[in-house]
């Protein structure tokens, strides 16, 4: 079992009870205290769970499920997820219609649009930076949203009617944000949002995923797809040798922004 498993199964059982154990993790997955340690502590650095002598226990709702609040996930790398950003823009054409999904990398997108484009998001900080006149979109790109629950500090729009909404679209591109990578696919932090990128997926001709390095085999509590499902990897260094591997074996083609 590898550190992507273990720490998906553990996540799971701290939804299910108010706190987990060292021991108890070391009898429901057979791994060494070392492993729990390193396990606990990863979790811990990326606020999903609170962590203390020997356990670790849930947070409030919305770190449980991995989403760190919009600003301070906006903040975390910020030069790195411009590049990418800039970078997967020259994918696009003027006139296209793409999909982009409520990420903070995908965010930066605003900046670098080609004319023209006809943008689907359920993204708000997206939707209204996009609406703000400005010399560099001439003319303002048309904007369609999702509608939909607001979660909770992600700024983004889920749920079953952000799903029935995006079912009447189709796109050139879909470009999705993502909480890891690892060399089985893309990885995200809830069910809401697998839901939501795998019917944006579905939806458009082709799919990017906009992911920095601190992304790489991160643990994400969901799986969203194989990387058979995806066109293009845009990130801003090289991928760990496995998911590079990964990678070649599905055909996906990699972009680095420099």
């Amino acid at each position: 079992m590898d550190c992507f498993e273990r720490r998906r199964m553990i996540l799971e059982m701290v939804q299910q009870e108010p706190f987990v154990t060292m021991k108890q993790v070391q009898q429901k997955l057979g791994i060494s205290p070392a492993s729990v340690r390193r396990d606990f502590t990863d979790l811990a650095d990326r606020g999903l769970v609170v962590r203390s002598h020997g356990r670790i226990q849930r947070v409030d709702g919305a770190h449980m499920l991995g989403m760190l609040p919009f600003s301070r996930r906006q903040v975390e790398n910020a030069g790195a997820k411009d590049r990418i950003a800039k970078a997967a823009s020259e994918l696009l054409a003027p006139g296209d219609i793409v999909i982009i999904d409520g990420g903070t990398t995908t965010a930066h997108l605003s900046r670098y649009l080609p004319p023209m484009v006809r943008v689907i998001t359920n993204s708000v900080p997206l939707a209204s930076v996009l609406n703000e006149p400005s010399s560099n979109r001439v003319p303002m790109p048309e904007v369609n949203m999702t509608g939909g629950f607001l979660y909770p500090r992600g700024e983004i729009l889920l749920g079953p009617h952000t799903i029935m909404i995006l079912r009447e679209y189709r796109a050139n591109w879909a470009l999705l944000g993502t909480s890891g990578l690892s060399p089985e696919g893309v990885l995200n932090s809830n069910d809401l949002v697998m839901e939501t990128q795998r019917e944006m997926m579905l939806r458009a001709q082709k799919v990017a995923i906009l992911a920095d390095h601190a992304k790489m085999e991160q643990v994400g509590m969901v799986k969203v797809c194989g990387w058979e499902d995806i066109d293009v990897l845009v990130t801003d260094q090289r991928p760990p040798a496995a998911i590079e591997e990964a990678l070649r074996e599905a055909d996906v083609r990699l972009l680095i922004a420099h």
